[in-house]
């Protein structure tokens, strides 16, 4: 147990975690690289169940979503409040629309009129509302971007917000912020939640019960997984009526198809995306995501995480122990010049962390995050050698020399 537990392999493991402490402290910048670190930085073990593990074949169809494109802008709110109309005659269950209306058109009153008109007929309707931050100063939302009450007196609103992702950056969108509120403790329900309470309340307050403010997605699929109406098919009712009685219906942008597959408007990076590195296109529109967490608490079929704690303690654990086995090769003269020894037993356990992170997430849909465990086993082996080989040395050399130096000198007779 004394070689277990020494002043050695305690001081040894405080010097890994000093050594990566100051390595995150110099926050060294270099501009050509930043896009190179943004793309591996959002790189996650989990998503190799998505594109290398999953049968994705056997993932069952949704058949309780239809999503519906609402086309571009240029169409105007006239063909959106058609469309609406139309889907109502057919009694869905829920209808959400996952697009922005903020104000109101002075250049085309009509088409408010018809928007208007068409939200009111329809039972269960939630339209989009917005987080914001307004003023540079603020350390949080201070503002609730709603509809106008012309559309909003007559609908559900609940906000789209996805946290600090953009468009256009190379993020990956996995989690979902569940509970958001303004500074002033303005609240407002989250949009894909509010479009399950108005399906089955009973498997939204399950997901509200577990009491995360940020959830982790569980992706069913893009679109092939989702019944998918296009803005013609709808306007020329191109579907049988059953496909949208009581179903849940989810309108959104989906580029000028939604067969089209390219670099576009609210398309975001998803765990599906077969280019996890190097990035490629976006491959999910905003809709589509919003579909696959709407499935996600109609199924139950969450996502759990490793508390960070725990985490940090399996790295403190891992690190003082591959530090003694280290430290203990070191000063064994036979295993000493087996360099390779030390790199054979990192990469094995390297190859057990990456093996857990992914079959937990794979078999039980549990996330386990042993980024930190990953790093100190990289860090320990040559850490452990120039502080057992050079510091340890050095100072020891240092200490001897001092008690020279201190000595009385024995030859000096009075």
């Amino acid at each position: 147990m004394k070689k277990l537990f020494n002043w050695v392999n305690v001081t040894g493991t405080l010097a890994v975690f000093a050594f990566m402490w100051l390595l995150g402290s110099i926050g060294v910048q270099f501009d050509f690289l930043n896009v190179f670190e943004e793309v591996l930085d959002d790189y996650n073990l989990t998503d190799v169940y998505y594109t290398k593990i999953r049968n994705n074949d056997a993932i069952p169809f949704e058949e309780r979503i239809v999503l519906v494109n609402i086309g571009d802008a240029s169409r105007g709110r006239g063909s959106i409040a058609q469309q609406i109309s139309i889907l109502n005659k057919y009694n869905p269950k829920v209808i959400g629309i996952d697009a922005k209306f903020f104000g109101l058109k002075e250049e085309n009153p009509m088409g408010d009129f018809q928007l208007a008109t068409a939200i009111q007929e329809a039972d269960n309707f939630i339209m989009a509302s917005e987080f914001a931050v307004t003023s540079d100063t603020s350390s949080g939302w201070d503002t609730l971007y709603t509809p106008p009450p012309l559309f909003a007196n007559n609908a559900h609103t609940a906000y789209v917000n996805v946290g600090n992702l953009e468009f256009g950056d190379f993020t990956t969108w996995r989690t979902i912020p569940v509970r958001e509120k303004t500074k002033s403790e303005q609240k407002e329900p989250c949009f894909p939640v509010k479009i399950a309470e108005l399906y089955d309340k009973e498997a939204a307050e399950k997901f509200l019960a577990r009491g995360n403010e940020i959830e982790n997605i569980y992706f069913k699929g893009n679109l092939e997984k989702f019944t998918k109406l296009d803005v013609e098919d709808v306007l020329n009712e191109n579907f049988l009526p059953e496909l949208i009685k009581d179903k849940i219906v989810i309108m959104g942008y989906m580029g000028d198809h939604y067969t089209d597959y390219y670099f576009d408007e609210d398309k975001f990076y998803t765990p599906l995306n077969e280019k996890q590195v190097g990035r490629g296109t976006p491959d999910m529109f905003g809709v589509v995501v919003h579909a696959n967490i709407v499935s996600m608490i109609l199924d139950e079929s969450y996502i759990n995480e490793m508390p960070a704690y725990l985490g940090n303690i399996i790295a403190v654990i891992l690190c003082y122990l591959n530090v003694a086995l280290f430290a203990a090769i070191l000063k064994n003269k036979r295993l000493a010049p087996y360099y390779g020894l030390t790199k054979l037993i990192q990469l094995v356990e390297v190859l057990i962390i990456l093996t857990i992170s992914i079959f937990s997430f794979a078999l039980f849909n549990y996330k386990v995050d042993l980024t930190l465990a990953f790093l100190v086993i990289v860090l320990a082996g040559d850490l452990t050698e120039i502080y057992v080989d050079i510091i340890l040395v050095s100072i020891k050399k240092l200490s001897f020399v001092r008690k020279l130096s201190l000595k009385p000198n024995s030859l000096n007779v009075s």
